[in-house]
């Protein structure tokens, strides 16, 4: 594939900015098109020159990249020409509804990476929208490590530089794909010294995915049902019972997931209930001052991402024969408490 074709984005939060700014950045720069979802927004992005800024630390330099391309879906000029490299960062809730309207310009020679909290996105897409898998896209997954925020409307700002990206293939059986059709993107994607990104085998990749589902398991309904920060909840001996609890559930379910037969002996250990609890420890104790994506959902009126995190968790406990109570009263909590708010 010539290096000239076009990397789409879907999705324009902190994540999108920071990998369309970061791509942008490249020696030999691709095309970059962002795809937007309303004309007011298209209009917004003009008015700033057509640029998206990045700032390393609250009062580092700020680094300006322009020349995007920009769609609008759903636009009578939104073109139909096919889309051969999808980076998704829309919210996991959100995936199916925001690439339907390029659904027919996705084909087999298409690869989407989704980079997005929670999991079961790629099984709702071969549902409804890709149900052939002789047409299907590829499917990248990623994970970004890096601690990004949005400062103003088209500027990021990077906490600092000691974060990766992780991403990798798989197959619609939840298989890794040894030579995927389409390199194009994953090669670019590494490429970028600001991503920092490998590239790990799907077993590797998975369960990294399932120890950040843990951590966003416990951090994110718990932070919004409080109405706090990640590190407070450290700090709080009343909810560690709870806490106990949701990790005695979702480490019986990684231990029953088909895919964990893949890895070593050794390998369903890292799934014990003392093993998530380290994890989600660490994961409080690098983002304690960061407010989860769950509680800004909930604090903005905007749909949460619940049933790809806990929500995903319960299903497959079901499928696998492990009722998971805990996890099932945080997610009505917190599908009432959205309710309410929405």
């Amino acid at each position: 594939m010539a290096n000239s074709s076009p990397i789409h984005i879907l999705g324009l939060g902190s994540i999108g900015r920071f990998i369309a700014h970061s791509l942008r950045s490249l020696p030999d720069i691709p095309p970059i098109t962002l795809l937007l979802h309303r004309e007011s927004l298209r209009r917004e992005f003009i008015s700033t020159g057509q640029k998206i800024s990045l700032q390393v630390g609250e009062d580092g330099d700020v680094d300006e990249q322009a020349d995007f391309n920009v769609e609008v879906l759903g636009s009578d000029t939104t073109p139909t020409s096919p889309i051969r490299c999808l980076i998704v960062t829309v919210k996991a809730s959100m995936t199916v509804d925001a690439i339907r309207p390029i659904k027919e310009r996705l084909g087999p020679d298409s690869v989407i990476c989704l980079f997005q909290n929670g999991l079961g996105q790629m099984e709702e897409l071969n549902q409804q929208l890709f149900p052939d898998p002789a047409t299907r896209p590829t499917y990248m997954f990623g994970i970004v490590r890096h601690g990004v925020y949005l400062k103003a409307a088209f500027q990021a700002v990077l906490a600092g530089r000691n974060g990766c990206v992780s991403v990798g293939f798989v197959d619609a059986d939840g298989l890794a794909i040894t030579q995927p059709r389409n390199r194009f993107l994953v090669d670019t994607l590494l490429r970028s010294t600001a991503l920092n990104c490998e590239e790990l085998d799907w077993t590797s990749l998975f369960r990294d995915q399932l120890f950040k589902l843990a951590a966003n398991c416990v951090l994110n309904p718990l932070t919004a049902l409080l109405d706090v920060r990640n590190g407070v909840i450290a700090d709080m001996p009343q909810v560690r019972p709870l806490i106990n609890r949701l990790l005695e559930e979702i480490s019986t379910v990684f231990g029953r997931l088909p895919q964990i037969q893949s890895l070593s002996a050794h390998a369903p250990s890292c799934f014990s209930p003392a093993s998530l609890e380290a994890v989600v420890m660490d994961t409080i104790r690098k983002t304690a001052g960061n407010s989860s994506s769950m509680r800004e959902d909930i604090r903005k009126g905007r749909l949460t991402e619940i049933e790809f995190i806990n929500g995903w968790i319960i299903k497959r406990g079901r499928e696998l024969g492990v009722e998971c109570v805990t996890n099932l009263s945080l997610t009505e909590l917190i599908l009432a408490k959205s309710s309410i708010s929405h």
